[in-house]
C-alpha cells in the first residue's frame, strides 16, 4: 500500500507544478486535513522540502539519468525529486519504503516503462548517495548550491555579494515561523506553543510545532500584520484599503479606527471580495467591503485619511512559504507588473486628503516593485513626499536612511516586505 503522505504530496506537487497553485494554499486544503497529524507533517515536509531544494535535487538527479534531463516528463521528475528529497533530508524513512512508493505511483500515474526508469535511478542514488560527497556538491554551480534559479542568484549576489546571497537563499530553505491574530476568542489564554511577537501589537507567533487543525487561529505573516501599524494612531479615521484581499490587513485596520472610524476595504476580482467578506464576518467593527479596480481612476474624492495599496507583486519576498514562485517568475515579469503597481499608486493617490497620508507595500525583495517604483511616483507627483514610519514601537530597526521599511527574511522568521508611508501636503 502507498503511503497516504506520499500518494498525497505527489498529487499536489503535481497541482503546483502542472496548475500553478501555491505551495501555501495546497498545504491548507480539504486533502491534507483528512491525513492524521503524523501524515500530515510528513506531506508538508515533503511539498516543501522537494520545492525548495529543486536546484539540487535536479543537479544530482540528472547526474543519474540516462535521458537528458531537460526530455524526463514533468510527472517523473516530481517522483523523482520528492523521493530523493526524502534520501537526503528524512533519515527515518527506510530507501525500500519510498522507492516502492515511487515505483508504484509511476506503474498508477505515467504507465510502465517509466516505473523502471525512476526505480533505476532510485536505487542508484540510494547505494551512492552523492550528497553525501562533498566534491560532488562542492563542484557544483553556486546557484545550485543556493537551490536558486541562475538569473536570481546573479540578480543578489551583484547586490549583495556571494556571501550575503548565500546566506540569504540558505535562510529561505528554512521553516516559516507561523503567526497568528491575537483575537478576544485566544487573548486570555495564548494556544500552548504560542508567544505574543515583541514587535507586532496583536501578532502571535507560533514557537513550538503543534496541531492546529482544530483552533480557531487566523494565520497571517509577522511582517504582514505589521504593515497596518505603519500609519500609527488611526482611532477614528477613514482608511481605503485599495488591494484589500485576503482581507487580514483590512481587519486590523479595522479594530485600529474603532467604531468611530471607517475602513473601505476593495478587491478587483468580485469572488476575492466574497472570500474576504467569509473572513471578516465575525470582524467588529467589520469594514465596508467594495469590488473596484485600484488601477482605474479612483472612485472617490480625496476624502480619506490614509490608503493602503499593498499592490500585486512577484512575491518573490514570500519564498520560504513559497517556494515554486522562484522557479516561475522570470525578469520579463518585472515590466508588466511595475507597470500595474505604477498605475495603482497613481490613481489610489487621488483619494487621499491633504494632510493625509498613502501606504505602498510590496512582498517583494526587489527594487522594480519597490524603490523605482516610489522614485518614479515622486518625481511626478511633488505633493507627496516621504516620512519615517514611528510605528510599531521597534520598527526603526527595519527602516532605512531612504525612510523606506524593508523586513528581511534572513534577520527573521518571517517574510520580505516592503513599505514606503507617504504624506500629502495640504
Amino acid at each position: 500500500m502507498i503511503s497516504p503522505a506520499r500518494k498525497l504530496s505527489y498529487q499536489l506537487l503535481s497541482q503546483i507544478e502542472s496548475r500553478h497553485a501555491f505551495s501555501d494554499d495546497a498545504l491548507n486544503s480539504d486533502d491534507i486535513e483528512r491525513l492524521d497529524v503524523r501524515d500530515r507533517h510528513l506531506t508538508t515536509e515533503i511539498v516543501y522540502g522537494t520545492l525548495r531544494w529543486q536546484a539540487l535535487l535536479d543537479y544530482l538527479l540528472a547526474g543519474k539519468s540516462s535521458v537528458p534531463w531537460q526530455q524526463v516528463e514533468p510527472e517523473a521528475k516530481i517522483l523523482l525529486r520528492m523521493s530523493l528529497y526524502q534520501m537526503w533530508q528524512m533519515d527515518r524513512i527506510p530507501d525500500h519504503a519510498l522507492v516502492y512508493d515511487a515505483v508504484e505511483l509511476a506503474k498508477r500515474k505515467l504507465g510502465r516503462g517509466i516505473d523502471r526508469f525512476i526505480n533505476g535511478i532510485l536505487r542508484h542514488l540510494g547505494r551512492t548517495r552523492p550528497w553525501t560527497n562533498d566534491e560532488i556538491i562542492n563542484a557544483a554551480p553556486a546557484w545550485v548550491r543556493a537551490s536558486l534559479p541562475e538569473w536570481l542568484w546573479e540578480r543578489w549576489s551583484a547586490r549583495y555579494g556571494e556571501t550575503t546571497a548565500a546566506e540569504f537563499a540558505s535562510s529561505l530553505n528554512r521553516l516559516p515561523q507561523p503567526a497568528f491574530r491575537i483575537t478576544e476568542r485566544n487573548a486570555e489564554q495564548l494556544p500552548v506553543g504560542t508567544a505574543r511577537s515583541d514587535l507586532v501589537p496583536g501578532a502571535g507567533i507560533r514557537v513550538a510545532a503543534q496541531d492546529d487543525r482544530n483552533r480557531d487561529l487566523r494565520y497571517q505573516d509577522e511582517a504582514s500584520q505589521m504593515i497596518p501599524y505603519l500609519l500609527g494612531s488611526i482611532s477614528g479615521c477613514r482608511i481605503w484599503d485599495s488591494c484589500a484581499a485576503p482581507g487580514g490587513k483590512a481587519a486590523i485596520l479595522a479594530a485600529l479606527c474603532g467604531e468611530r472610524g471607517i475602513v473601505v476595504a476593495s478587491d478587483l476580482h468580485i469572488e476575492r471580495v466574497s472570500r474576504m467578506a467569509g473572513l471578516l464576518n465575525k470582524q467588529r467593527p467589520k469594514p465596508e467591503l467594495l469590488v473596484a479596480d485600484a488601477a482605474r481612476p479612483a472612485p472617490f474624492g480625496g476624502c480619506f485619511d490614509a490608503v493602503i495599496a499593498d499592490v500585486p507583486c512577484s512575491g518573490l519576498g514570500t519564498l520560504r512559504r513559497n517556494p515554486e514562485i522562484k522557479w516561475r517568475f522570470v525578469p520579463n515579469d518585472f515590466a508588466s507588473l511595475q507597470q500595474t503597481q505604477k498605475r495603482i499608486l497613481e490613481s489610489v493617490s487621488g483619494a487621499v486628503r491633504g494632510g493625509g497620508r498613502l501606504l505602498y507595500s510590496t512582498c517583494s525583495t526587489e527594487p522594480e516593485e519597490n524603490e523605482n517604483v516610489i522614485e518614479s511616483f515622486l518625481r511626478s507627483r511633488p505633493d507627496f513626499s516621504l516620512e519615517s514610519p514611528s510605528s510599531p514601537p521597534g520598527v526603526e530597526k527595519w527602516t532605512g536612511k531612504d525612510k523606506m521599511v524593508r523586513t528581511f527574511p534572513s534577520a527573521r522568521l518571517w517574510d520580505g516586505f516592503f513599505a514606503a508611508l507617504l504624506r500629502r501636503h495640504s
